[in-house]
């Protein structure tokens, strides 16, 4: 039927938009569900760069970001952000690319810190993606996480950096 075909033409338009495609998240229920929390991906590899796609995601609110990063720069947030958090009043911030329009590339800014007194760690994120490549897009989020899935996305993005492939994850707990 025509209408069938518009419609289903029209949600993958709308998923598109949104970030919501097959490579970017898992179908449920019929639905197409963001992955819950940040990642990391190398999506080109080169000798005088490395092209990464950023995703974020909490339970409402996503967004993603084409990043050109220097070829340590995985190494160097790993090693920023490695032990967090190592008291309750710790905070360590990083940022991807940059918000000059003039150069190429998205801009992601991470804020790592705890929000109570028992060391809950969240991650602030802020994301812009190159509105030369896409349709403008920005968004702000909070995530929280564990301290013990720092630490393995820590020694991710130590991996996918030495083999200039793969991707990092650092899930989503709990509620938003």
């Amino acid at each position: 039927m025509p209408g069938d075909v518009l419609d289903g033409a029209v949600r993958r338009r709308t998923r598109a938009l949104v970030g919501l495609t097959p490579d970017r998240g898992r179908m449920m229920n019929g639905q197409w569900q963001q992955i819950r929390g940040l990642r990391i991906k190398i999506v080109d590899p080169d000798g005088d760069y490395l092209g990464l796609d950023i995703q974020a995601a909490n339970s409402r609110c996503a967004g993603s970001a084409r990043i050109y990063a220097g070829l340590q720069q995985l190494t160097e947030f790993a090693n920023q952000i490695r032990g967090f958090p190592a008291s309750v009043q710790d905070e360590r911030a990083y940022e991807f690319g940059s918000r000059d329009r003039s150069l190429a590339g998205g801009y992601c800014k991470l804020h790592l810190r705890c929000v109570d007194h028992t060391g809950h760690p969240v991650v602030e994120i802020m994301i812009e993606d190159d509105e030369r490549l896409y349709l403008a897009g920005r968004a702000e989020l909070s995530i929280k996480v564990e301290a013990a899935g720092v630490d393995r996305f820590v020694e991710m993005l130590f991996e996918i950096e030495r083999d200039k492939s793969g991707e990092a994850l650092l899930p989503a707990t709990g509620a938003d």
